[in-house]
């Protein structure tokens, strides 16, 4: 699947209007906060269909489904194809790997009503969401976390100006190459943690003994929504809050393509609407899809090309006027 699905669910008592943009979208809020009248109401369609007294409609023509029975997830997962599959909290097989693994590679959606991490699988931290409500019966999701123009993301965001003298990235392959190279030579430091899981660890102990630097934090958004509300708890805890920020393009491979040194039309199409182009079961994530993307774009150019496996960066992209172009994309304007 792939696409923008625009989703309408209700009856007589209430009114859910939202849009799924990716595979994998998260709805957390309290209790109260509208989720367990959604679940149920798509249950009662997905179970009793019309007779049901709600109504489904969806822009794709997909069809919606649940998974419920902690012992037959996976015999039903197999039946169900290209729909939209909803799955409340509760269930603990969502948080297996088992169950990771089982929705790699299918035509489906996925909609995770939770409010505990999800760290086996790859979701956005833009596809966060709470549900708003206005009026007696109409709902619909706006995001948990938002970010500036430059992808600086907080619980609230606020312009930041880009200052910083440490920098840590995920990553120890090639996004972590071109940012040692860019700031060489400059009073920056740049480190890494690792990986995504060991991210917010490092912070914890980097901000802990060290709580005059100001640090910049550099992850793929596309990956690090399971790691979100840890890294908000953390921020709030943090000695000097004020010194950290938090920057999250899509990936590195992201700001190679959208920094225009490909100079190929057919990308920047494919930059401004990836949920037209991203198959859900070709690519468990769109840090997956531009990984690939990049690849393929460049494989017939030897000075371009990149590395499947994001081991030795090529020279071209740590140029210094190429470099520039590269991280504009989160560097932004400065005032």
């Amino acid at each position: 699947m792939n696409g923008i699905q625009h989703i309408e669910v209700s009856n007589r008592n209430a009114r859910y209007e939202f849009d799924l943009k990716r595979n994998i979208t998260i709805v957390c809020g309290d209790s109260g906060s509208g989720k367990t009248t959604l679940y149920r109401m798509i249950r009662a369609f997905y179970e009793q269909g019309t007779s049901s007294g709600v109504k489904w409609t969806c822009t794709g023509s997909k069809n919606c489904a649940v998974l419920s029975d902690p012992n037959l997830w996976q015999q039903n997962l197999k039946s169900i194809k290209n729909s939209i599959i909803f799955i409340d909290e509760g269930y603990n097989f969502a948080l297996s790997e088992d169950f990771a693994k089982a929705i790699k590679k299918t035509d489906n959606y996925y909609v995770f009503f939770n409010r505990e991490q999800l760290p086996q699988l790859p979701y956005s931290v833009d596809e966060i969401y709470q549900i708003k409500t206005s009026g007696k019966k109409n709902h619909t999701f706006i995001k948990l976390f938002t970010s500036t123009d430059n992808h600086i993301y907080t619980k609230k965001s606020a312009g930041k100006k880009f200052l910083y003298d440490t920098v840590v990235v995920e990553d120890s392959k090639s996004g972590y190459e071109f940012y040692c190279a860019y700031f060489d030579g400059s009073k920056i430091t740049c480190k890494t943690s690792g990986s995504k899981s060991k991210l917010n660890k490092w912070i914890q102990d980097f901000t802990n003994t060290n709580p005059e630097k100001k640090l910049l934090i550099i992850a793929d958004g596309s990956a690090f929504g399971s790691e979100m509300n840890r890294f908000m708890e953390l921020y709030k805890n943090t000695k000097n809050p004020s010194n950290v920020t938090l920057c999250l393009p899509e990936s590195f491979e992201w700001l190679i393509l959208k920094s225009g040194l490909l100079h190929k039309a057919q990308i920047k199409k494919i930059l401004e609407n990836p949920s037209d182009y991203i198959d859900s079961k070709e690519f468990f994530s769109w840090e997956q899809f531009f990984t690939h993307l990049l690849v393929e774009q460049t494989k017939s150019t030897e000075y371009m090309r990149y590395p499947e496996n994001k081991s030795k960066l090529p020279d071209y992209y740590k140029q210094k006027e190429n470099a520039e172009r590269i991280i504009a994309g989160i560097k932004g304007e400065q005032k």
